[in-house]
């Protein structure tokens, strides 16, 4: 598998990662916050930040653990066991070595792509606000095995460090060694005369690419365009679009990497990891070119799925508070378990937190002891039954997560979850924020 490094648009390279055989069974998923009933919400203490808009920043690298030139630690070394480790949000220049912010002082969350790779055993990471809170954290980001590269995005609130600092989040390793990766796509901040904080609205998911059916498998190099500013899909007026982009039955280690239409591939970053034989899905924001569409640049052999999910722009609707403590809504390993081909309603409003007046929700889900290969699809509990999409794909005996942002219904205030497997999962869901109008 492959962590993308830095590397120039005429040479693409980046670091290849040798995989051990190995026999470990899924890493486990952390065990609902201390106190907390079997089955129901734990309630976060943190509260909420301030509803905000969303600035888009394409990607940008924050750390890379394997190069002493962006890892704020100053040397190239891996996260330790139990370490809580503070990112900066900030890029890092070795000569003279000086911190360059990269999300204002007043910026009240991000959006990061969260990459383990090299790790040595099975375990998963957990982002979060703040670095000097004691402890496990109750919630986990992302699960790994061994020797596996893996991704997700996560919008998680800020930790403000004074005037003249940028803000920072954490990165907490649960069990052996792992090399960590973090991409910035955006944050969330107050609108000001010199930067214009867009808006969110949701729309109902719909598919606008399946090389499965159209246009067929990918290879290396190869660039899929997508046009996601669409009047038929009601986003027209977008600026940056909320996708959920996968990777399906790859044949070999590759990564994918989104950017606007009209520009360069980045200098370095990506938005999805994949293996052989590992469908896996990443929740990806991607501003949108002048015409509409988007590019995905590809590396290894796959076929590909996009889905809307919803969109930012001047005019939408929405803005976004982060829950300054992710907070569990969900653990099915206390009551059963999810059963083959079932639809579970979780409700959402007046839960951790979440106000009367919430629109949407984002969630980190979690599925873990899968005994059959599946998908998730989570969507709105009154708004005329499944899409048709997807969120999270899961492989029989791995746990996978993945970022879900979804409307919550006008009337029932409760998504839906429906779990395509031909075998029982057992299914987590935790609190990272929502969007009210504004």
């Amino acid at each position: 598998m492959r962590a993308r490094s830095a590397m120039t648009t005429a040479a693409l390279t980046a670091l290849v990662l040798t995989l051990p055989v190995t026999t470990a069974s899924a890493a486990p998923a952390p065990t609902p916050a201390p106190g907390a009933t079997p089955g129901t919400a734990s309630t976060g203490t943190g509260g909420a930040t301030a509803p905000a808009g969303f600035v888009s920043l394409g990607i940008r690298r924050l750390l890379d653990t394997r190069s002493y030139r962006e890892n704020p630690a100053g040397a190239a070394r891996k996260l330790q066991p139990g370490e809580n480790f503070a990112v900066p949000l900030s890029a890092w220049k070795s000569h003279p070595p000086r911190e360059i912010p990269t999300v204002p002082a007043d910026a009240t969350a991000v959006v990061v792509n969260v990459t383990a790779t090299n790790p040595t055993e099975d375990g998963y990471l957990t982002v979060r606000r703040n670095v000097d809170r004691p402890g496990a954290p109750a919630t986990s980001t992302l699960n790994f095995k061994a020797g596996e590269t893996v991704s997700n995005t996560v919008t998680v609130a800020v930790d403000p460090r004074g005037a003249g600092t940028s803000p920072q989040i954490s990165v907490y390793n649960n069990a052996g060694t792992t090399d960590v990766v973090v991409d910035v796509l955006g944050y969330y901040a107050p609108s000001t005369s010199t930067r214009t904080a867009d808006r969110y609205d949701t729309v109902r998911p719909v598919r606008i690419t399946d090389t499965r059916t159209e246009g067929g498998r990918l290879r290396w190099g190869s660039v899929v365009t997508a046009g996601v500013a669409r009047d038929s899909l009601g986003t027209y007026e977008a600026t940056s679009v909320l996708l959920n982009v996968t990777a399906v039955d790859p044949s070999t280690e590759g990564f994918l990497v989104a950017y606007p239409s009209g520009s360069d591939l980045p200098i370095e970053g990506s938005h999805l990891n994949y293996g052989p034989g590992r469908t896996v899905a990443n929740q990806v924001v991607v501003p949108v070119g002048p015409d509409g569409n988007i590019n995905l640049f590809n590396t290894g052999s796959t076929d590909l799925v996009i889905d809307v999910i919803g969109y930012y722009g001047p005019w939408a609707h929405d803005l976004y508070s982060a829950v300054t403590e992710q907070t569990r809504l969900l653990d099915t390993r206390y009551d059963g378990g999810q059963p083959a081909f079932s639809t579970r309603r979780l409700p959402v409003t007046g839960t951790a937190g979440v106000p009367e007046n919430a629109t949407s929700v984002t969630m980190n889900m979690t599925v873990t002891e899968p005994q059959a290969d599946g998908h998730l699809e989570v969507y709105p509990a009154d708004q005329g039954g499944r899409p048709g999409t997807s969120n999270l794909n899961f492989n029989a005996g791995r746990t996978v997560a993945n970022g879900v942002t979804t409307d919550q219904g006008g009337v029932q205030h409760a998504v839906d979850v429906y779990h395509h497997s031909a075998g029982p999962s057992q299914l987590i869901a935790d609190l990272t924020g929502y969007f009210v109008e504004g």
